[in-house]
């Protein structure tokens, strides 16, 4: 009894073709469909319905069973050959899919990427050991695209509203403070008033970054508006340049550190709370992969602020 090696189950490859190749090897219709599983019948039908569609007979039929015809013999070995091709392409995937399974592609703001996720993720794997975690570190408006680009399966972002069509997650509350070197003028200041940040240096985030929209809008509703002297890309590049002076206004998890060793201080603004919603969120019109659906899970359990 010949194989042709092709399973039927696999989706990309041709039964007509794999049909045609048995019966050549095996020189029978009856040959082929014990190769291939199926009934005879089934067999003949394949390799008539490939012989329509090419133009040309590839096999004789006869009484002792079935031999190539010069177009057949033509055929045999580059329908062998794409037979493997196929087989090869379809075993790269399954690896792929084994290999995805246990992938987890993150997009974090920068707040909750380098804060929070290292920790979340450590506990998470408890639970879940296999899972090889990725996590792209962008702002807000960054973390929304990787969504929209299927760049990553859950995001996690800071402050934004508008998320229409998303679902989400609080899963941490935070506080956005104003900033500065302890050498600073202000660094003995129980509180500011927002007014005064307009006669002082601001160092900001870039545009798209959850802190900085989230302090402009909380600014503008009490009339006052700041321009950034400098803009930089991350967080740890707004601390370093506070050495030189002026204010940022961050995230108080992002200082914690800082604030023990005594480099930087925090000072909250008067009559103006600048909080905001840490949140995770995904397309739910997207079917998370496994490893995803449980993490997504594990947020909702463990990660919900309580009360």
């Amino acid at each position: 009894m010949c194989g042709v090696g092709i399973p039927q189950a696999n989706p990309l490859a041709s039964p007509d073709l794999a049909a045609f190749v048995a019966a050549f090897e095996a020189s029978s219709m009856r040959g082929a469909a014990d190769a291939l599983d199926l009934t005879q019948s089934a067999v003949t039908k394949r390799v008539a319905a490939l012989e329509r569609r090419v133009g040309v007979a590839l096999l004789e039929r006869g009484r002792f069973g079935v031999r190539p015809t010069a177009a057949g013999r033509v055929l045999y070995p580059e329908a062998k050959q794409a037979l493997a091709a196929l087989r090869d392409a379809e075993e790269a995937l399954a690896d792929h899919r084994r290999e995805a399974g246990e992938s987890l592609a993150l997009a974090a703001s920068h707040t909750v990427g380098e804060f929070l996720v290292p920790g979340w993720l450590a506990s998470f794997r408890v639970q879940a050991p296999a899972v090889h975690a990725q996590v792209a570190i962008v702002n807000s408006t960054g973390v929304l695209a990787a969504l929209r680009e299927r760049r990553a399966e859950i995001g996690f972002v800071e402050g934004l509203d508008a998320l229409d069509g998303l679902d989400t997650i609080t899963v941490q509350r935070d506080e956005v403070v104003v900033v500065i070197a302890t050498a600073h003028r202000w660094s003995r200041r129980r509180s500011l008033r927002p007014q005064e940040l307009t006669r002082e240096r601001y160092v900001a985030r870039e545009e798209g970054s959850g802190t900085r929209t989230v302090a402009a809008a909380a600014l503008a509703g009490v009339g006052v508006e700041i321009a950034p002297a400098l803009e930089l890309a991350s967080t740890e590049g707004v601390k370093r340049a506070l050495a030189s002076g002026g204010f940022g206004l961050l995230s108080r998890l992002a200082v914690e550190t800082e604030e023990r060793s005594g480099a930087l201080t925090a000072v909250p603004l008067r009559d103006l709370q600048l909080t905001r919603e840490l949140r995770a969120v995904r397309d739910p019109r997207r079917t998370l992969s496994p490893p995803a659906e449980r993490f997504w899970a594990w947020l909702g359990e463990s990660r919900r602020p309580r009360g």
